[in-house]
């Protein structure tokens, strides 16, 4: 892309009108939208106004809270019945694809756990082998396994969690 047409492309904002649009399509007061999203009455004004634009993590929630994406947020027009059904299109079909990639990473990170139990469980079986006599190389490198299996399951566990909670984002639940 040129870079004129980047100039071009970010002279035709269209966030305030799309924000005021939204909100209007849901009789909310200014509000109202901003108690939804964690703003004041203030900033919604600013932003409609386009005497201020939102910080991204704002404009995020705002984007998740109609159910558009950002970006058709941002530069689309979606004040036109055709642009708006388009955006919310492309916002399902993105939707769609990030559960898919969620799925996936769900069966990854449970195919792995069964590997690191099979693996923590040939280390057990293994150990119980070993006698007192047994090398203290031997003796340290069985500890040093336990402390890894025992950091690998905090990752894994962490890793739950964070697809557990992207899991609940995506699903758009209050309580995540």
């Amino acid at each position: 892309m040129e870079q004129q047409e980047l100039v071009n492309m970010f002279n035709t904002l269209h966030l305030p009108g799309n924000i005021r649009h939204l909100r209007k399509s849901q009789s909310w007061s200014q509000e109202d939208l901003g108690k939804r999203v964690g703003l004041n009455r203030g900033n919604i004004a600013s932003y409609e106004n386009g005497t201020a634009e939102p910080k991204i993590c704002s404009l995020m929630k705002i984007a998740d809270l109609f159910k558009i994406r950002m970006i058709d947020l941002v530069l689309k027009d979606i004040t036109e019945p055709v642009t708006f059904n388009m955006a919310m299109t492309s916002f399902q079909q993105q939707s769609q694809r990030d559960k898919t990639v969620l799925d996936n990473q769900h069966e990854i990170a449970a195919e792995i756990e069964k590997v690191i139990e099979s693996l923590h469980n040939c280390h057990a079986f293994k150990i119980k082998s070993i006698d007192e006599n047994a090398p203290r190389e031997l003796k340290a490198m069985a500890h040093s396994f336990e402390e890894l299996y025992s950091v690998t399951k905090q990752l894994l566990d962490n890793h739950q969690k964070l697809l557990d909670f992207v899991h609940c984002r995506l699903e758009n639940k209050g309580n995540c």
